[in-house]
């Protein structure tokens, strides 16, 4: 408990302290566009990177190359909102999976438990179930390829919260990178296009303002205001849903052993009452014939 502290301790003073923290301009000075959003999670978010990660994530594309998801469908920043799909599919699995270990390992110790009791009753009893249960847990696994690495541990907090705080730190840093590549986009244009005030001047000819006004600065300038707004929002929203995430996952995880030394309790008490009718009821069967001697 006192790492996993400690850990978020660190995590919310690099997050929220000036960037200059990170130092990730002396580190990588020189690079720019995808090479420089590399070298940040080589030489920051690596840093994070679990030693036993549960789920083999998708990475980050170059902008360039994303793509709207549905055919012919238009958006102002595929390669946001590609990044926002692979972020939250990363994510969701890793919980997912996290939640498959623990459960699978607490199952099976339960099941190592369950099989060292004298009288085998309680094995006989539910230890088929639990069988069933860890078989299902596995087919689950390979449904979203998880790539489970431990096979013992039954609480993973510290493990999912470095894994989790690994791809955050990816998806900020390639948010930043395609901010930059936005950026870029609109300065080129400027270069290389003419002003408003150009555009309504005699210094083009009918055929090429007809080309030229297409797409006007004003508007590429309000398309590169509207994606750099959305990918703040984003960034804001991410560390916003980081902590609440993790936490509904660590209090799950807590809750579910519960769930299972119940059903322990539920077929131990089963095995106990047909034990007691058992040995009760020949008692009982004698004692009324006592009573029923005695009343003639």
């Amino acid at each position: 408990m006192n790492k996993i502290l400690r850990y978020i301790s660190t995590l919310i003073l690099l997050v929220f302290l000036p960037g200059n923290v990170f130092s990730a301009d002396e580190i990588c000075w020189g690079q720019e566009g995808y090479d420089l959003y590399e070298c940040r999670v080589e030489n920051i978010c690596k840093e994070y990177e679990s030693p036993k990660p549960v789920y083999s994530s998708q990475d980050f594309q170059p902008a360039e190359n994303a793509t709207p998801e549905f055919q012919n469908q238009k958006v102002s920043a595929p390669a946001l909102d590609t990044a926002k799909k692979t972020y939250r599919e990363n994510m969701g699995n890793i919980y997912k999976c996290g939640i498959i270990q623990s459960q699978r390992n607490s199952l099976k110790k339960l099941l190592k438990f369950i099989k060292q009791e004298s009288t085998g009753e309680l094995s006989d009893a539910i230890g088929g179930k639990v069988d069933q249960r860890i078989n299902r847990l596995e087919l689950q696994s390979n449904a979203i390829w998880c790539a489970l690495t431990d096979s013992k541990t039954e609480q993973n907090k510290l493990n999912i919260l470095k894994e989790t705080t690994y791809q955050m730190c990816k998806y900020t840093s390639y948010l930043e990178y395609i901010k930059s590549y936005y950026e870029k986009i609109w300065n080129d244009y400027k270069r290389t296009n003419p002003t408003d005030s150009q555009l309504n001047s005699w210094w083009y000819d009918d055929a090429t303002l007809a080309q030229l006004t297409k797409t006007t600065p004003r508007e590429v300038s309000n398309y590169i205001n509207q994606t750099k707004n959305g990918i703040a929002v984003e960034i804001s929203h991410t560390y916003k849903v980081f902590p609440l995430a993790y936490h509904a996952y660590s209090e799950y995880e807590n809750n579910f052993p519960i769930h299972f030394l119940l059903e322990v309790v539920e077929g131990d008490f089963l095995i106990l009452r047909s034990t007691l009718h058992k040995t009760i009821m020949p008692i009982a069967q004698l004692g009324l014939k006592v009573i029923n001697a005695m009343s003639y």
